[in-house]
């Protein structure tokens, strides 16, 4: 409970003040004092305390309601959580070639498409993302819920609009997943509130950490632990290539991350990656680092998908997905205060009613 006014409260200690004031100024008669008259012709106590009583309790009530008392209110609130989901799209030269044997579009196309109909399927409160990548990731569209726009950038990948980010991708001849997931989870950096945001040197950090051989220590910086970082957070990875962990020496002074420590990381902080992959190959300790249950839950899933892929096919992997990143309901404990100001002012005012009455009524007047 608080008061939202509370120097109002020093308005109570006049109130006898004015009550003794208003018996002061009261027009007096001629008859003789009452305690003189006999106790059958005293007034009773109505008559003689009833008006009184009335003003002074629509006074405090007054001086109440402009102090306005306040208490809290709780209730419980049900709501579908907001997932975050990054969508990686491999944009490879590779990519170009046909989707399935005799059909006219590419593998990217279908691959687009897939993308376009996951959009669709998920809530409205979703952020969904994108990225493309060749042998560098670029960031095509930050989260966002306007569906519309996110399918207009989609469209800036494909291969019959030819626009300068599809030209600059395309010309790429390798698969640089590492990155691109690394760039995906970077992303999600970016949209913490600024205090939990780790600085650029933690992240610097954390990326030269997820260089060379496999199983190198990560340092997790303490505002995303505090926050539970990482909790409805996915990434969506499709691609064609092969998938291993860069661990060697040439690896590491082209400053290629390993993707056995990228996988470690998102472990660690919670995000699920899902790897689809067509006609690609991924390597068993890659595989592994993503299915293997630790702490009894596995990093995501991998869905490997024949050279041959349409539309049908990408979109029932895109449902599966859909349906391993449900949004799940959650309930919140929500405070409110709540005022008294109106009912105790519409107390005052049916005291103040009362009290008029009292002194107007023949059977309730004093004379």
């Amino acid at each position: 409970m608080s008061i939202q006014y509370p120097w109002a409260l020093l308005l109570l200690a006049i109130i006898p003040a004015v009550l003794v004031a208003t018996k002061k100024c009261a027009v007096r008669t001629g008859f003789s004092w009452v305690a003189a008259l006999d106790r059958e012709l005293r007034p009773g106590p109505l008559k003689a305390y009833g008006a009184d009583l009335l003003a002074a309790t629509a006074m405090v009530l007054i001086v109440l309601a402009i102090a306005n008392v306040q208490y809290s209110s709780y209730w419980q609130k049900t709501y579908p959580e907001s997932r975050w989901i990054m969508l990686v799209q491999d944009l490879s030269g590779s990519m170009g070639r046909s989707g399935e044997e005799g059909a006219s579009q590419t593998l990217g196309d279908v691959a687009l498409d897939g993308a376009s109909s996951f959009i669709d399927m998920r809530k409205k409160d979703d952020l969904i993302g994108i990225i493309a990548f060749s042998d560098v990731a670029q960031l095509v569209a930050p989260p966002s819920f306007d569906r519309e726009i996110l399918k207009r950038k989609l469209e800036l990948l494909r291969r019959k609009n030819d626009s300068p980010l599809f030209r600059d991708l395309v010309l790429g001849g390798e698969t640089n997943a590492s990155y691109a997931t690394w760039l995906a989870v970077c992303v999600f950096f970016m949209f913490l509130p600024e205090e939990n945001q780790p600085s650029y040197e933690q992240i610097n950090d954390m990326r030269y950490s997820l260089m060379g051989r496999s199983g190198t220590a990560l340092h997790i910086p303490a505002q995303l632990k505090d926050i539970d970082f990482g909790r409805g957070m996915a990434i969506v990875l499709f691609t064609d290539g092969r998938i291993e962990s860069s661990q060697g020496n040439g690896d590491v002074e082209s400053g290629l991350l390993n993707f056995i420590n990228v996988i470690s990381l998102v472990r660690r902080l919670g995000i699920r990656l899902y790897l689809v992959v067509v006609g690609g190959e991924v390597a068993n300790d890659v595989r592994q680092a993503i299915e293997e249950p630790v702490g009894g839950s596995s990093a995501g899933h991998v869905f490997s998908m024949p050279r041959s892929l349409d539309k049908a096919r990408i979109a029932s992997v895109y449902n599966n997905i859909n349906t391993m990143e449900k949004n799940r309901l959650l309930v919140k404990l929500e405070k409110r205060k709540k005022d008294t100001r109106r009912p105790l002012a519409l107390a005052a005012a049916v005291m103040l009613a009362a009290c008029c009455l009292v002194r107007i009524l023949p059977a309730t007047r004093r004379i």
